[in-house]
């Protein structure tokens, strides 16, 4: 059975359960802050691409560039889903791989504790000894699969959760 939200066209996007903090961070510099703003957004993907290269360049922590092209994807998906009001697919992001900003494929948790899906931390390791998120230095150390994550996923596929726009 389906966890359903009920949004209202005023209501901010960050009442939106699981589209993420990364997602939320571009919409609002991008000037998107209501359900209403993103119905009516009209495709301009510019305006999302320099306020994603706006953030990259202010981070001191840096990120493979197919991290930025990710997480541009992922606000036109969240956007496109709430045009059309049919977002039993939004990631929640307790399940959304960090360096990919999707679903978790093969959830590993590192030394540091924290979960990646395997490639996207193999592609991360063959460039940087550092743990993406806490920067402490992981290089050598194994990755083990984490089954408790691979279980809440698949729990949580078989109950999704949606969201219908009121107004």
């Amino acid at each position: 059975m389906a966890d359903e939200q009920e949004v209202t066209m005023s209501a901010s996007i960050r009442t939106i359960k699981g589209i993420g903090p990364q997602v939320i961070e571009v919409f609002e510099a991008a000037g998107f802050n209501t359900v209403r703003e993103l119905t009516v957004f009209n495709c301009e993907d510019r305006i999302l691409w320099v306020t994603i290269e706006s953030i990259r360049d202010s981070m001191s922590q840096k990120f493979p560039p197919g991290y930025w092209r990710m997480l541009m994807s992922r606000c036109i998906n969240v956007i496109y889903r709430i045009r059309s009001a049919q977002a039993s697919d939004f990631v929640p992001s307790e399940y959304m791989c960090p360096l990919t900003l999707d679903w978790f494929i093969d959830p590993v948790v590192t030394a540091s504790g924290h979960s990646y899906s395997r490639a996207a931390i193999e592609e991360w390791l063959t460039t940087s000894s550092a743990d993406p998120l806490t920067r402490t230095n992981i290089g050598g150390a194994p990755i083990y699969s984490n089954v408790a994550m691979k279980n809440a996923l698949d729990h949580y596929r078989l109950h999704y959760q949606c969201f219908r726009i009121l107004d």
